[in-house]
């Protein structure tokens, strides 16, 4: 959402070369977020376990990025989030929420005090039943939706924390979003680990076994983080006993 912000301002700058450069940069972003279908629906799962933003942001992200298709989208997302939570829910057996229910009584006891008017008497106990009835039938699903979004937007908000510590509140929705946090959202450490190893496996050093690999690629990250440049002379006689393995390594 912030890239469609800065695009759709560059695009109405005034300034030519911007206006050119933002139009090429507006065709590489529509490839990847231009459609619907071409959006994870972890992107929008993650922002609704967000408890600072929940499913009134991803409304908001929806209708500015799309908004002829606002209330299909909106729909799916709702429609795939209860289906995880119901799923989630089945695997525990707890999909009900069960917190206060010990203090509403489930018979309406004879109060102390009689009051004189039958109908207030009446209307007190309609509006113990109905919150009796309300909290039986009201998911933890509906309960964290409902609530007023987070107002700590620091940047030393730690999301997951609070979840572990609203885990008795809502414990289904914790271990969704256990498992959802727990993917890493881009693949560039596993792509960069691939992209080392290609020159060090080549055609002429492809019978290399395992733990050499492992030692030259570690070699290769300690000698680019090194400042100094590293003297071999000084260090012969030690590499003479790891050679010849008499060194031993903890």
């Amino acid at each position: 959402m912030d890239l469609h912000c800065l695009l759709d301002g560059w695009a109405n700058c005034g300034d030519l070369d911007i206006i050119s450069m933002a139009s090429k940069m507006r065709d590489k972003y529509n490839k990847y977020w231009g459609d619907t279908k071409n959006i994870n629906f972890l992107v929008y799962l993650v922002i609704i376990l967000d408890p600072r933003c929940k499913m009134g942001f991803v409304k908001f992200g929806v209708s500015l990025l799309f908004l002829i298709v606002e209330n299909e989208v909106v729909n799916m997302i709702e429609k795939e989030f209860r289906c995880l939570f119901d799923e989630y829910s089945s695997i525990s057996g707890r999909g009900m929420v069960n917190e206060g229910q010990s203090s509403i009584p489930t018979k309406f006891s004879k109060p102390k005090v009689l009051n004189k008017s039958k109908t207030s008497l009446a209307v007190q106990q309609y509006m113990l039943k109905k919150q009796q009835v309300g909290l039986e039938n009201k998911s933890e699903l509906d309960k964290y939706l409902a609530e007023e979004e987070d107002t700590n937007n620091s940047i030393s908000f730690d999301i997951l924390l609070w979840w572990k510590l609203n885990s008795p509140r809502y414990s289904i929705l914790a271990q969704i979003a256990r498992d959802v946090f727990y993917i890493p959202i881009a693949t560039v450490a596993l792509e960069s680990t691939f992209s080392t190893c290609v020159p060090v496996l080549d055609g002429f050093r492809s019978s290399l076994t395992l733990t050499m690999v492992e030692t030259l690629i570690c070699t290769q990250d300690w000698h680019r983080k090194c400042k100094e440049p590293i003297k071999l002379d000084e260090h012969a006689a030690e590499l003479q006993d790891m050679e010849y393995g008499n060194i031993t390594f903890y």
